[in-house]
């Protein structure tokens, strides 16, 4: 059930901006815990937060410098040596602050699709362990030897189809840069796994399904499938599912 009401929003942006009483916040954050539907309007709130406030101070501080620098270029005026220089401290801290919310404000119009997914992709090692007298397979040789665009097409020939197999070649197509055909294997490995009643790499194609979705900007799947795996206790990935990385996929869903 949602139990989120107007006053249960004040209360969470009273939260994100550090004034809400030690009792209410306590109380407030058992309720996060236990509804979904309010942690996700306090991560929403809170990437939004970020955003104003980043906005709000480059201008506060944009005007301030601005004003500075138009005194200095005033008339001359006899000024004591305390009031110089608290003006000419102020003046500094200001244009340094500038720097600073030029870098971050830089940062954050940077963001990007790829960069999101480049800093959380790792490439895939097969395991070696194996039954006595199993050889690896064709697309598993294959993709032991980075030839990507083979594994895709064993996987297209249906010889070699299964879990495994559906697996190698999504993470070969990400390796070709086709997310869309990246998508649609990891899907099937999902697929298979329902059918057969298994899990067999069913917590790696999640999470890799999560990043194509990223990358192909598909911004409202990702952010679904996160959350389940970010729900999950007992997922392989969960904590590569961090608080901050959903917000940066809000982010670029919002831009």
């Amino acid at each position: 059930m949602d139990n989120s009401t107007p006053d249960t929003t004040a209360l969470i942006i009273d939260h994100i901006d550090g004034i809400l009483p030690a009792a209410e916040k306590e109380q407030l954050e058992k309720q996060l815990s236990a509804d979904n539907r309010m942690k996700e309007e306090w991560e929403n709130l809170l990437a939004t937060t970020e955003a104003v406030r980043l906005y709000g101070l480059q201008q506060k501080v944009g005007t301030i410098h601005h004003e500075m620098m138009s005194e200095w270029q005033a008339p001359v005026k006899t000024i004591s040596p305390v009031r110089r220089i608290a003006r000419y401290t102020l003046a500094v801290a200001a244009g340094v602050l500038l720097v600073v919310l030029g870098i971050t404000g830089y940062n954050f119009y940077q963001l990007s699709a790829d960069k999101i997914f480049t800093g959380n992709y790792s490439y895939y090692e097969l395991s070696n362990t194996r039954g006595a007298g199993t050889e690896a397979t064709t697309a598993e040789k294959a993709y032991a030897e980075k030839r990507y665009a083979d594994v895709i097409k064993i996987y297209d020939s249906g010889n070699e189809a299964g879990q495994q197999t559906a697996f190698i070649a999504g993470v070969s197509a990400l390796e070709l840069d086709n997310s869309t055909r990246a998508i649609a294997c990891f899907k099937e490995v999902i697929a298979l796994n329902r059918q057969a009643g298994e899990k067999l790499l069913e917590d790696e194609a999640e999470y890799y399904l999560s990043l194509s979705y990223i990358r192909n900007g598909d911004y409202d799947y990702a952010l679904e499938l996160m959350k389940k795996i970010q729900e999950d206790p007992g997922h392989l990935y969960r904590e590569k599912i961090t608080d901050k990385l959903i917000r940066q996929v809000k982010l670029l869903k919002w831009r």
